[in-house]
């Protein structure tokens, strides 16, 4: 598992967007169907600001941010 690394903060809902790398050789990307040249895939989490944090996993492996975004829109 690879460690999961900050992509955008927002400081007004008080939440971080979190992105983790995953081996998507067998898969391809939940929005638009292709595959990374790489051969990987994203995950996102949602991470609320809290005393206790509760990592939220968002549906889907995706080849980019903007892929994530348009299918969670």
């Amino acid at each position: 598992m690879t460690p999961l690394r900050q992509i955008r903060r927002d400081p007004i809902a008080r939440e971080t967007l979190l992105r983790e790398v995953i081996d998507g050789m067998e898969r391809t990307c939940s929005y638009c169907g292709s595959k990374r040249e790489d051969g990987k895939l994203f995950v996102y989490y949602t991470e609320p600001d809290s005393v206790r944090p509760r990592r939220v996993k968002h549906h889907g492996e995706f080849c980019s941010k903007s892929c994530h975004d348009s299918y969670h829109d």
